[in-house]
């Protein structure tokens, strides 16, 4: 019993709780994921919610990202509505329009980072610009 508690339990320490807003030009991301990628160890995500605002995680919990820095990515498409076009010669996939550009998907090209801090709350305002 007492193994199994051991396998499923995972190490928090070094984390400190990260939240934040995603802007546009201006305005509110509505949908997408961040993500911290640190310089070592495991990196933090969060869902994009409809007003901007974001949490992030590392083991599934809402506690944060590792103490430190990261580089910072942003990832956000639209599925266009309706049924996929079995007509081209492709997957029966519907094609996602980024809703961002590609620099902000890559962490060596989107220009983003942040330094989290220990013992307290963190706070990232994330302005990406669309050209």
């Amino acid at each position: 019993m007492l193994l199994n508690f051991a396998v499923g339990c995972q190490d928090r320490r070094g984390l400190a709780p990260v939240e934040g807003v995603v802007r546009l030009d201006g305005e509110p991301l509505t949908k997408g994921i961040v993500t911290f990628v640190p310089e070592s160890g495991r990196s933090a995500t969060g869902a994009i919610r409809s007003d901007g605002t974001f949490q992030l995680e590392t083991y599934g919990q809402a506690e944060g990202a590792l103490v430190g820095a990261h580089r910072v990515t942003i990832t956000a498409t639209e599925t266009p509505t309706g049924p996929p076009d079995f007509d081209v010669d492709r997957p029966a996939v519907a094609d996602k329009k980024p809703l961002v550009p590609a620099r902000y998907a890559n962490s060596e090209s989107s220009g983003l980072t942040f330094e989290v801090k220990a013992d307290m709350t963190n706070y990232a305002e994330l302005d990406l610009k669309s050209k």
